[in-house]
């Protein structure tokens, strides 16, 4: 069974750089704060350069996905118009198509900015709003019955339909998921490419739209709104080099341009023409200046001290300097690297790696973007080996010399690490797990470790490689602090958005046959079953491992247990068992194996015991459970013995000395005892 670890004291760990540094809220130059409580939550931000902390960007992607209203204002404020056809409507009129059908097909490429063409007809008809998930794994549609209808009631639906879909029937999908939408009186706009689906126009009941990209020239201009008051947005997209780069971009690239556009315009006296060229520079993550910046410092010690500030720019310049002097060790580096009077110092290795000291000895970089810039060219430039010793020195940052952790530093590290997978979305993951493998034995910073994990598998860049990569950890992984990880993130946002892609995991990780990884596992089917959204889902596959013949029976019993440990609970089950006439017949059998050499014990005993409770106190299930057992006992090989451990069962549950005390419970053990007796061959023999 896993427990939760007492922080440890490493006796190993000494002189920590964290020990250096106050957990306090720290305040930043322009008057922002730090957060460093709340589960997790903690500071990534940096003032110069408003890099978010990884809840922050979990945060968003979730908004993203389940279309808040939030997210829908803060979209329709930098929306541009653009023209819906067939004939050229402005997004009001198309609005007005979608208030009027209900049902629209929205026809475009990716990439070209459909997705929030898509919001903006979503916008004008009512809130709440949904996106539907999809089977990310086979890239096609969900069966329209496994879409969670009644949980989300009357919404406005978005669905995606994945690009290259092997769904062979989609017109019927289609229109299968048009019909379940207007039992709802809701409203449904799908995105589809125009390869996918022939003759969209042609699908009954749907609306047909195509749409343009947005005028790249006001797509930027509408996304620096903010920056009007300090910054010539007009003149700016007058400058070559900005007008070269737009011509060819996509929306997506245009929204990164002007949040580098954004970081570059911090100095209110700096000249249009240099915030130009940072911004386009910190748009080609600086990879030019990189090059020419390693080629002239060959000295390991400012090297060291620029990849250790790309980690903790914001610091305290000598707690960076120390930091740097442990990653020397952890390189192995010659000593007179790692310091000494004739060893450059602070202000000289700050103005070899363009760095200042504010007046509260902080140390930022003077380059907007610069830090994520350097961390995508180590992992590009350097050594598989390298990149190893360099994440095993940054996931030992927040470890102090007592064996506890900082919560501010780590969040710095893990917004580090998720800032360079979206920057390098293709690249293997093994840093990830380094991170996870050390961090996971401290509780405090378990939070943060989900809240990394959950925000690489949604992102736009990186998802799709970190989904895959659960996958395979699921199957193969022999790190049992990676698989509870596994099993954690598979409970939370990524089921929301990716529920196939959820239980898939989960299924793989209870056949693992780990006790720790099984307690994982019932832990985070427990938490969707308590989640409406995922409950039938969520049973049926309980049920299925419970009916199996391998590792994952014991999961499936004991997440049986968990999710009915009280009556009330139990009445849920039943509830849910009482709607599905296949899910009764898959449990029956897992309940006929149960019963085959002896009584069940422990938890699943206690757990039949509480579906007998609930059955007293709600008439209506007393047939079911009734039904159930004498189904599961069954007239095959055996059922004799099974028959009169089910009555045993029964007795344990409802003594005869209790039978006054008791009435209900009396009658319903007389009424599953007599009709065990029928349906005992050797009685009827």
């Amino acid at each position: 069974m896993m427990t939760d670890p007492i922080e440890p004291v490493d006796p190993d760990i000494d002189d920590s750089y964290a020990d250096d540094i106050d957990d306090s809220i720290a305040v930043t130059e322009n008057g922002g704060q730090y957060v460093n409580k709340n589960n997790g939550q903690v500071a990534g931000h940096v003032a110069r350069d408003q890099v978010l902390n990884v809840h922050n960007w979990l945060g968003r992607y979730r908004a993203a996905w389940e279309l808040s209203d939030a997210f829908v204002r803060e979209t329709m404020d930098s929306f541009v118009d653009r023209a819906y056809g067939p004939d050229g409507l402005s997004r009001e009129a198309a609005a007005r198509i979608l208030q009027e059908r209900r049902h629209v097909l929205l026809v475009a490429r990716r990439d070209t900015g459909r997705r929030t063409a898509a919001v903006g007809l979503l916008a004008a008809v009512p809130s709440p709003r949904r996106e539907i998930p999809t089977d990310d794994d086979e890239k096609s549609l969900l069966p329209v019955a496994e879409v969670p209808w009644e949980s989300y009631g009357r919404c406005s639906y978005l669905l995606t339909v994945p690009p290259g879909s092997r769904d062979g029937r989609l017109r019927e999908v289609l229109m299968a998921y048009r019909e379940e939408v207007e039992k709802r009186d809701s409203y449904l706009v799908v995105l589809v490419e125009p390869d996918t689906l022939e003759r969209s126009e042609d699908v009954p009941g749907f609306a047909a739209l195509t749409v343009t990209a947005p005028a790249r020239e006001e797509l930027l201009r509408r996304l620096l709104t903010d920056q009007h008051a300090r910054l010539n947005v007009d003149a700016l997209l007058q400058e070559p080099p900005l007008r070269e780069m737009l011509a060819d971009a996509t929306p997506a690239q245009i929204t990164r341009l002007s949040n580098r556009i954004r970081a570059a315009a911090s100095d209110p006296e700096e000249l249009l023409g240099d915030i130009v060229r940072k911004a386009f520079q910190a748009y080609r993550n600086w990879d030019e200046e990189l090059g020419d910046w390693f080629e002239r410092n060959p000295d390991p010690r400012t090297r060291l001290f620029l990849v250790t500030l790309a980690f903790l720019q914001g610091a305290q310049a000598t707690n960076v300097l120390h930091a740097m002097e442990k990653l020397a060790e952890k390189l192995a580096e010659p000593a007179n690297v790692r310091g000494g009077i004739g060893a450059p110092g602070i202000r000289q290795l700050a103005n070899k790696v363009s760095a200042n000291l504010d007046d509260q000895h902080r140390i930022f970089f003077t380059l907007p973007s610069y830090d994520v810039a350097i961390l995508r060219y180590v992992h590009s430039d350097q050594s598989k080996a390298f990149r190893t010793r360099l994440w095993a020195w940054a996931s030992d940052l927040p470890i102090r010399s007592g064996g506890s952790a900082n919560a501010r530093v780590a969040g710095q590290v893990a917004s580090a690490m998720l800032e360079v997978t979206r920057a390098l979305p293709g690249a293997d993951a093994p840093e990830v797990r380094t991170l996870v493998e050390r961090w996971w034995s401290y509780k405090t910073l378990r939070p943060l470790v989900v809240d990394l994990m959950t925000a690489l598998t949604l992102s736009p860049e990186a998802g799709p490689a970190m989904r895959g990569r659960l996958n395979q950890w699921a199957k193969y992984s022999g790190s049992h602090p990676l698989l509870c990880v596994v099993a954690e993130v598979c409970c939370g946002a990524l089921a929301d958005a990716y529920p196939q892609v959820a239980l898939t995991r989960l299924n793989n990780l209870a056949g693992r046959g780990v006790e720790s990884v099984t307690d994982a596992v019932v832990t985070a089917v427990k938490s969707l079953w308590e989640r409406p959204m995922h409950r039938q889902p969520t049973l049926q596959r309980i049920i299925d491992w419970a009916a199996e013949r391998d590792e994952r029976q014991s999961v499936g019993l004991l997440a049986l247990a968990a999710i009915s440990e009280t009556p009330e609970q139990a009445g849920i089950l039943l509830t849910e068992l009482a709607g599905d006439a296949a899910l009764r017949a898959k449990l029956k059998d897992a309940l006929s194996f149960l019963f085959t050499d002896a009584v069940p014990q422990g938890g699943i005993l206690d757990a039949l015991m509480r579906w007998l409770d609930a059955a007293t106190r709600e008439s209506t299930y007393e047939h079911l459970i009734s039904d159930l057992m004498v189904g599961a006992a069954g007239n095959g090989q055996g059922a004799s013995k099974r028959l009169a451990r089910m009555t045993r069962l029964l007795f344990e549950w409802q003594p005869v000395a209790c039978d006054e005390e008791h009435p209900a419970a009396r009658g319903l053990r007389d009424q599953i005892q007599e009709r065990l007796q029928r349906a005992n061959p050797l009685a009827v023999a």
